[in-house]
């Protein structure tokens, strides 16, 4: 048998219903490791009591370590982005886009899967396969969640490629920021205070570039 062929049952054989839920499973299994336990407690083990499946069921889908890292890591993110993109979506009309785009973001950076994605940044420092894993993801998802942005706010569109890149990381950079940095006395109002100067700036800048991008089509 020739290696395409048997390559092509082998891909057949995990795209049945029952297979599609197991790796499923197994997916949801290992994220819920990383939220809870963290990724240095996370075993083949641990994974195959919580997805209730045997050893073997988890290496038959995912035969090395790589393998489930990589799946899974790729499946965290895609489950954070594309709540992320839903909730986005509810924006009631009259609320201000870069505003709720802000408020929407800063509560997603309280969500558990965020929380297990940083722990698995911050492990990947001293990682070699971990590290090269997370840049694949990471690369994938900020493409992922550019053309999110685009499909939220088509409008954006007309903006110079500069613009729109800038816009969007210097609001996702700050809120990241700020979600680690340890404001030792009254957070709530100081990180408010951050947010709604944020807010602000934010809104000028889209506002401004808006503009320029209007003046230069209308030229």
């Amino acid at each position: 048998m020739s290696t395409s062929t048997a390559g092509n049952k082998d891909a057949r054989k995990h795209q049945t219903p029952k297979s599609i839920a197991t790796r499923r499973s197994i997916l949801d299994a290992t994220v819920r490791c990383f939220v809870e336990i963290g990724y240095h407690r996370t075993t083949t083990t641990e994974i195959s009591k919580r997805a209730d499946v045997t050893r073997g069921a988890v290496q038959y889908y995912f035969p090395t370590t790589p393998d489930v890292l990589r799946a899974s890591i790729e499946y965290l993110l895609e489950e954070w982005t594309d709540a992320y993109t839903e909730a986005l979506k509810l924006r009631p009309p009259e609320a201000n886009k870069y505003e709720f785009a802000i408020d929407t973001y800063w509560e997603f950076l309280k969500n558990p899967l965020y929380t297990a994605w940083q722990e698995l940044i911050a492990a990947s420092r001293t990682d070699e396969e971990l590290q090269k894993i997370v840049q694949d993801a990471s690369i994938i998802n900020d493409v992922r969640r550019r053309e999110m942005g685009h499909e939220i706010m088509p409008e954006l569109d007309e903006l110079a490629s500069d613009d729109f890149s800038l816009g969007r990381d210097f609001g996702r950079v700050l809120l990241e920021g700020l979600s680690t940095t340890q404001l030792t006395y009254d957070r709530d109002r100081r990180e408010q205070a951050i947010i709604n100067l944020l807010k602000k700036t934010v809104t000028n800048f889209w506002e401004e570039a808006e503009e320029k991008a209007r003046s230069g089509k209308a030229d």
